[in-house]
C-alpha cells in the first residue's frame, strides 16, 4: 500500500519541488522552465505576505519524495476604500501515477480550512478548473477573453505560423518567432498622445505611481491593488520581467498607464496590465489608439490583451471590443475559467453579494 503524508512546504523543499514541477509540466510548457528565483519571488516577496504552500509526499526506499502540491499566493485587492486580501491558487498538481491512490480534493479542502482565517477569497485561473473545484465551494465567475489588434497584413501569417510552432519546444518557437521578426515593417502613424516611457527600474521609482492608486481605486471596482509595492512585485522587480511601462496624464484631467511585455514574443506585444482613471470611454479610445501606434512603431505586428468580460466597467469593455478582436484561431486555444470562492470572512464583509472582479494578465500566468 502506498503511504502518503501532507505538510507545509519548507525552505529546504524548494529545490526538490521545483524539479518535480518542471518534470510534471514537461511538453505542456508554454514558456521557459520555472526557475527557483521566480518561485521564491512569487512565494516570499508578495506585499500581502508569503504564500501558503502545502506538499504531498510518498515514501519509497530512499525516503519521502514530493508527488503533489497546492499553494495560495496572496494578492492584495481593493474595493473602493476597502482593502481585501485574496489568494490565487498556484502550481497545483498531483503526479498522474498517484491520482487513483490519493484523495486530492480532500487535501485541498484541508488547505482551504487553514487559509480561511487569512483570506477574504480565493480564486483560480486555468482551463478546466471550475468543474474540479465546484465541490469545494468555488463558483465559476466568468471566463477570460483573448483580444488582439493587428497592425500589418503579415500579422495573420505570423500568428498562424506561431500557433503551429506551439507544438514545438519553447526554444524552437522562440527561435522561429525571432527569425520572422526580420520581415516586419514599422507603422509610422502619428498619435495625439505622447507617452512617458519607463524601463522597469525607472517605473519602480516614478512619482507617477506614488499616489496613482489612491485616486484610481475609487472607480476601479474590485481590482488588484496597484500601489508601487504591488506593481514592483507583479512586474517591475519580478525575475526575468523586461517589459515597458507607459504613462500619460491628460491636460484636462485623467491619468493612465500601460505595462507592455515586449520581449516574450518579438512581434506580438502583450498588454499585461493597464489602468485608467476616470473610467471614461473617450479617454480609453485615445489611449488605445496611441498604444497601437506606439506598438507598431516599435515593430510589433499585433498587440494582445486578456481580461474578464465582467471585470472591466461596461463602458470600457465596449471600447475594447470595438478596437480589438478575438484571434481567428481562438477555438483552438483552451478557455480559461475563473472559479472563485469567498471565505466566511469575505461573505460577511459583502453580506452575500459577490462583486465583479477587474483582473489582468499576471493573474493568469502561473497555473491552476
Amino acid at each position: 500500500m502506498t503511504v502518503f503524508r501532507t505538510r507545509r512546504l519548507q525552505a529546504g523543499d524548494e529545490y526538490e519541488f521545483n524539479e518535480v514541477f518542471n518534470r510534471f509540466i514537461g511538453n505542456r510548457r508554454v514558456g521557459p522552465p520555472w526557475s527557483l528565483d521566480n518561485m521564491r519571488w512569487i512565494w516570499h516577496q508578495a506585499p500581502g505576505g508569503p504564500a501558503d504552500s502545502w506538499i504531498i509526499e510518498t515514501q519509497d526506499r530512499t525516503g519521502w519524495k514530493i508527488v503533489g502540491h497546492h499553494a495560495l499566493c496572496p494578492v492584495r485587492f481593493t474595493l473602493g476604500e476597502e482593502d481585501w486580501l485574496c489568494a490565487k491558487t498556484m502550481k497545483t498538481f498531483l503526479l498522474p501515477e498517484y491520482r487513483d491512490k490519493f484523495l486530492y480534493l480532500r487535501f485541498e479542502k484541508e488547505c482551504l480550512r487553514e487559509a480561511d482565517a487569512r483570506f477574504d477569497a480565493t480564486y483560480s485561473l486555468a482551463p478546466g478548473t471550475a468543474r474540479l473545484r465546484s465541490v469545494l465551494g468555488y463558483q465559476n465567475y466568468s471566463a477570460y477573453i483573448y483580444l488582439e489588434r493587428g497592425f500589418h497584413p503579415m500579422q495573420l501569417i505570423y500568428r498562424t505560423m506561431g500557433y503551429l510552432a506551439g507544438r514545438c519546444s519553447f526554444r524552437a518557437r522562440y527561435s522561429l518567432l525571432h527569425r520572422l521578426a526580420t520581415i516586419s515593417e514599422a507603422d509610422t502613424t502619428p498619435s495625439s498622445i505622447e507617452f512617458t516611457e519607463y524601463t522597469a527600474a525607472e517605473a519602480a521609482s516614478s512619482r507617477f505611481f506614488a499616489d496613482y492608486w489612491t485616486e484610481a481605486r475609487q472607480d476601479a471596482g474590485m481590482a488588484p491593488r496597484r500601489d508601487s509595492a504591488d506593481l514592483k512585485w507583479r512586474f517591475w522587480k519580478r525575475p526575468g520581467f523586461k517589459g515597458v511601462t507607459l504613462t500619460y496624464t491628460w491636460p484636462q484631467g485623467g491619468r493612465a498607464y500601460c505595462i507592455v511585455d515586449t520581449t516574450s514574443n518579438p512581434l506580438l506585444y502583450s498588454l499585461v496590465d493597464f489602468s485608467l482613471t476616470p473610467a471614461n470611454p473617450q479617454l480609453l479610445e485615445s489611449l488605445l489608439d496611441a498604444l497601437f501606434a506606439w506598438s507598431a512603431q516599435q515593430g510589433a505586428l499585433a498587440l494582445k490583451f486578456r481580461t474578464m468580460m465582467r471585470g472591466l466597467p461596461p463602458q470600457l469593455m465596449d471600447v475594447f471590443l470595438r478596437k480589438m478582436k478575438p484571434f481567428a484561431a481562438r477555438r483552438f486555444i483552451p478557455g480559461v475559467d475563473m472559479p472563485r470562492r469567498f471565505s466566511p470572512l469575505g461573505y460577511k464583509r459583502m453580506n452575500g453579494m459577490l462583486p465583479d472582479w477587474n483582473t489582468t494578465e499576471f493573474l493568469i500566468l502561473d497555473g491552476a
